[in-house]
């Protein structure tokens, strides 16, 4: 009997570290990353309201940004079987707490459409993503994966070689960033600002409310349920871990290497607009 016990508690380890591993290889840099960018994305876009006002930062930038952000909900809502019952791209309050919504029902009897709450809510953040991906290769036909090679794991906080090849990757594909955009000999003026543009009004609109991240939570504890039964199921035939996460991992790799280029950038933003209140605040009390 107490064989049979080991067995069964070495089973569960083997299916917890399973599922953590693949948990934290398809969505844990994912989630991290979203919590800096949020906070990071709200701190830009209070910044820029000061400067620049509030009709011509919301009517200049942030248009782009609140569009894209509700075209995620409403994509992802359809994906999922969700009922789109109202959608609003780009409709400002007078108080700027609202500027778009969508709202949509769904069978709390499905497990698919549960989960589905979880892309839903991060939607805003994940599409911000896929817009820098393909305006990167619509403008310079370049694929982010050819130049982010890195596959974060379980075991990248443990590792000094996989933490040199995570630096050694974000420091190469930062130059060649920077080198397409601005010191490149085929750099195109038009292509930079136009770049530039969607990555500033992209990068200060991947915010997400409360109602978004209430959504999300519960849909992710239903991811995590999914993937745990499906190792308890199947572990014991052979891992498939990569199997499963493999066709997934350059692909948000790539997105993760965005998201730290979106968060960087949206920090040089953060200290070039808070120099920039200053003068401004301080002309204003000169005059």
């Amino acid at each position: 009997m107490e064989i049979y016990l080991y067995q069964i508690g070495g089973y569960l380890i083997r299916v917890f570290h399973e599922s953590l591993n693949q948990l934290f290889t398809l969505f844990g840099p994912f989630l991290i990353l979203i919590v800096f960018l949020n906070l990071s994305a709200s701190v830009m876009a209070r910044l820029s309201v000061r400067l620049l006002g509030r009709n011509l930062f919301l009517y200049g930038f942030a248009w782009l940004g609140c569009s894209v952000h509700e075209l995620s909900h409403a994509f992802f809502a359809l994906v999922f079987g969700h009922k789109i019952k109202e959608i609003t791209l780009f409709e400002p309050n007078k108080d700027g707490e609202s500027m778009g919504h969508v709202s949509h029902s769904y069978n709390k009897k499905s497990f698919y459409q549960k989960i589905g709450n979880f892309f839903i809510g991060i939607g805003p953040i994940l599409a911000g993503g896929i817009v820098l991906f393909l305006i990167t290769l619509i403008l310079y036909k370049l694929n982010i994966t050819d130049i982010f090679k890195f596959r974060f794991a379980t075991d990248i906080f443990t590792s000094r070689q996989l933490l040199g090849q995570l630096y050694d990757s974000l420091r190469t594909g930062m130059l060649t960033y920077i080198n397409l955009l601005f010191a490149g000999k085929a750099v195109i003026w038009w292509k930079s600002f136009l770049f530039i543009y969607v990555l500033y009004s992209i990068g200060s609109s991947m915010t997400l409310s409360k109602p978004d991240v209430k959504g999300a939570s519960a849909g992710f504890l239903w991811v995590i349920v999914i993937i745990v039964l499906f190792n308890l199921l199947t572990l014991w035939i052979g891992s498939y871990g990569g199997l499963t996460t493999e066709p997934f991992v350059g692909f948000i790799s790539a997105i993760n290497f965005l998201f730290i280029l979106v968060l960087a950038t949206n920090l040089v933003l953060i200290i070039l607009l808070f120099f920039l209140n200053l003068i401004k605040n301080l002309f204003i009390h000169r005059r």
